[in-house]
């Protein structure tokens, strides 16, 4: 069966917590796009960031790790569920962004961009923040 989770993703059917900064799971995303926002509304929706770093020769000073479980029907009508990991970050800035940045959102596919646009669109809030 193949589903288009992208299509799939909306924020009335996502389950998501924000990884802790031990959460080795994360290795291996890479950049996928970037998303336009504010450090003020990230924080908002996703709480404390997952990692932190004011050394301004670090090439990430500010990440939030998010590991969501994205719900849908299949072709059987029955309930099941994807699981995506996406991060998002700000990239050899020297500090922390805090006006409108393109923050980088890393992931191992599309979807991990799709998840945080809905939620930054739809303002789903995390099940559980680690890090708070």
């Amino acid at each position: 069966m193949v589903v288009n989770f992208s299509e799939a993703i909306v924020s009335d059917n996502i389950e998501y917590d924000i990884a802790g900064s031990d959460d080795t799971s994360f290795n291996g995303t890479s950049l996928q796009s970037t998303v336009t926002t504010t450090y003020s509304k990230l924080e908002n929706l996703f709480g404390k960031p997952s990692r932190s770093d004011a050394d301004p020769y670090e090439k990430v000073n500010m990440e939030w790790m998010i590991d969501a479980k994205v719900f849908y029907t299949d072709e059987y009508g029955d309930t099941d569920w994807h699981y995506i990991k996406a991060t998002v970050y700000n990239w050899k800035t020297g500090y922390v962004p805090t006006e409108e940045y393109d923050w980088h959102v890393g992931g191992n596919d599309w979807d991990a961009v799709e998840l945080v646009e809905q939620i930054l669109e739809g303002s789903v809030e995390p099940d559980y923040n680690w890090n708070d």
